[in-house]
């Protein structure tokens, strides 16, 4: 996601984390992905640095300090991540923390000694080590509806099991040249998207809404 330190200080400092909780007659499951990238399509560079959106977030306008992000998570019930994402969330510090009382699933192919949760988010973050078809259906089966999914080899591994209904990009204007790409380039991930809705943000942002098109 758009996973800046500056952004997370952002929205938790501005937003209370207000109770959210899950129904069990959700029909059916959907996964976002929520997530910024360079015009050159990476969302970080070769080492998982995503230290370039620090500039876009102090730039903002005090209006789009936080770009539809809270807005987003609001809609959200549980996260879905791969360990690099997980480490890389912790590593800003318990104070930052912008996913309020949401429950978060580590996706982890190591199984779950390889992954380090502390004391004050165990109850709230487990690890799934099951496929992303599994992981759905346990989540739609334990009530949940509608999940964000975050982290470059997770996406791609959703998107290949066909587990991914949309996806908010943000478009950052940079050029990075190399790094870690949001989308594979096997020549068979082609998807028809659907355009939803397109947000521009005052420090040059561009956020758009797309809906993956069933064939």
């Amino acid at each position: 996601g758009f996973r800046s330190s500056e952004l997370y200080d952002s929205y938790t400092n501005d937003t209370p984390e207000t109770p959210h909780t899950h129904s069990n007659t959700h029909k059916n499951m959907k996964a976002t992905v929520y997530i910024a990238l360079t015009l050159d399509g990476y969302i970080a560079t070769s080492d998982g640095s995503v230290d370039f959106l620090n500039h876009y977030q102090s730039s903002a306008s005090k209006e789009d300090c936080d770009m539809g992000f809270s807005t987003f998570l609001n809609s959200v019930d549980l996260l879905i991540m791969g360990r690099k994402t997980w480490d890389q969330v912790i590593s800003f510090g318990e104070e930052v923390w912008p996913y309020g009382d949401r429950k978060v699933w580590i996706w982890s192919r190591e199984g779950s000694e390889e992954v380090h949760i502390p004391v004050v988010r165990r109850g709230q973050a487990e690890v799934v080590c099951m496929g992303p078809t599994e992981i759905l259906k346990k989540a739609e089966n334990e009530g949940f509806g509608h999940a964000y999914v975050d982290g470059g080899t997770t996406i791609k591994e959703f998107l290949r099991h066909d587990c991914i209904q949309e996806f908010v990009l943000t478009r950052v204007p940079l050029l990075l040249g190399s790094g870690i790409p949001l989308f594979a380039s096997d020549g068979k991930s082609r998807l028809e998207l659907e355009h939803l809705t397109t947000t521009p943000y005052s420090n040059g942002l561009v956020q758009s809404h797309y809906r993956i098109v069933k064939n």
